[in-house]
């Protein structure tokens, strides 16, 4: 879950404005500044951020926010990072880290906060003898980004499983309990992915029982290395975003230390040192041959921060 929300009042040279750091770092000890955010990301790319923090529990979250808000900083939140690209002059404002981790079970219900790995809490239910996740193997990211982004694979997705989630209205200040009529989802998307709206935590129904034994074609045709999975939606089931690329030629294209992988074209892999640049004319190279060649135009998937 990443969510970016830009204030109009713009601070050009906010690292500069050395009385707003020692304020920000007085209220939130735990702080940081200029902290780099290629460690925060799965395609380890990315200059640093003027302001950092973890939120931990929700009222430093809405206190975070209140902060950027009073201070005119743009600010964004952070979750797993595996869905998200920074770019390499950093990001001029506050970057807030999704670090909300309870998790709860009750009967087939499994109850999560947004920064919870999905592995983990798949784990933690199939420990319980809970099942309903083993499509799920191999699916990275926080429950946050699961949710804003629909996630899914082999057949599950995350509307098909989820009952209700919390969310924080960072402009009153509501928390607000909805179910999963709400959050009008679409492929890889959902009302939330438009909205101002913050995911809390989230519900999912299981059921009791032996895991389902599913055969997982991910663990075979994923690449290895930093990347941050699939880089665009698929068009279509019948153009994948990842066939189209490799039939247009691009498969192990490479534009300084980044490449178009050769074992799936939908991933932008970092073979180590490359940059944001890199990767972003990657993909702007995938998304121009592509539709010169197909008249198709692909959408990332992957969340660009400018």
């Amino acid at each position: 879950m990443s969510i970016y929300f830009k204030i109009e009042k713009w601070y050009p040279l906010v690292m500069a404005n050395e009385s707003l750091q020692n304020e920000f770092t007085k209220i939130f000890p735990e702080a940081l500044i200029n902290e780099p955010l290629d460690k925060y990301c799965t395609l380890r790319v990315g200059g640093p951020a003027d302001f950092f923090c973890k939120a931990k529990d929700i009222e430093t979250l809405q206190n975070l926010i209140n902060f950027a808000k009073e201070n005119t900083l743009p600010y964004f939140i952070l979750s797993g990072g595996t869905n998200v690209l920074f770019d390499d002059k950093g990001f001029r404002g506050l970057t807030i880290k999704m670090d909300l981790k309870n998790l709860e079970i009750k009967d087939e219900f499994i109850t999560a906060d947004a920064g919870v790995i999905v592995a983990l809490m798949m784990n933690k239910a199939l420990a319980s003898g809970l099942t309903g996740f083993e499509k799920w193997f191999g699916l990275p990211g926080t429950v946050g980004g699961a949710v804003r982004g629909n996630a899914g694979c082999n057949g599950l997705e995350t509307k098909d499983i989820l009952v209700k989630a919390t969310l924080l209205n960072p402009e009153t200040g509501e928390i607000h309990e909805e179910e999963t009529a709400y959050f009008g989802f679409g492929y890889r998307d959902s009302k939330i992915k438009h909205s101002n709206e913050i995911i809390l935590n989230a519900t999912f129904k299981l059921k009791k029982g032996e895991p389902e034994k599913v055969e997982n074609p991910r663990v075979f045709t994923q690449p290895k290395g930093m990347s941050a999975g699939s880089f665009f939606k698929n068009p279509s089931p019948e153009n994948p975003a990842g066939m189209l690329i490799d039939k247009a030629g691009l498969k192990g294209t490479r534009i300084g230390n980044a490449q178009i992988s050769d074992v799936h074209a939908n991933f932008i892999v970092n073979l180590g040192g490359a940059t944001a640049k890199d990767i972003k004319d990657l993909a702007a190279l995938a998304k121009s041959t592509v539709k010169e060649k197909f008249g198709i135009e692909l959408e990332e998937e992957v969340q660009i921060l400018e």
